[in-house]
């Protein structure tokens, strides 16, 4: 991650083996970083962490708002700032703070 470039993590549960006819996470994951990369270039970073993997245990932030009860999987953070939990992931709210990130 560059200096002041806005990291998106997007956090999730390991796919189910019985979900194989369904877009995966990583599908998932692969779009989103396409999307935000369209939009905002080299701006913004993009990382795909799964609950319980190596990269979930790097940060105390998603594991706190997990422990709190104040949302649930999947759900995206914006410089450790929640962009959405709505059981979905909505590209249009991490947009929207990405875009406020930017501008301050």
């Amino acid at each position: 991650m560059q200096p002041n470039q806005i990291h998106v993590v997007l956090y999730t549960v390991p796919q189910a083996a019985c979900d194989s006819n369904k877009m995966s996470w990583h599908d998932v994951a692969v779009f989103v970083k396409n999307q935000i990369a369209a939009a905002f270039g080299d701006e913004v970073s993009f990382e795909h962490v799964e609950f319980m993997s190596q990269g979930w245990f790097n940060s105390t932030k998603p594991q706190e708002l997990l422990k709190n009860g104040d949302l649930n999987f999947p759900f995206v953070t914006v410089n450790d700032e929640i962009a959405c939990a709505d059981k979905k992931v909505n590209l249009s709210k991490v947009k929207q703070l990405i875009q406020t990130k930017l501008q301050s």
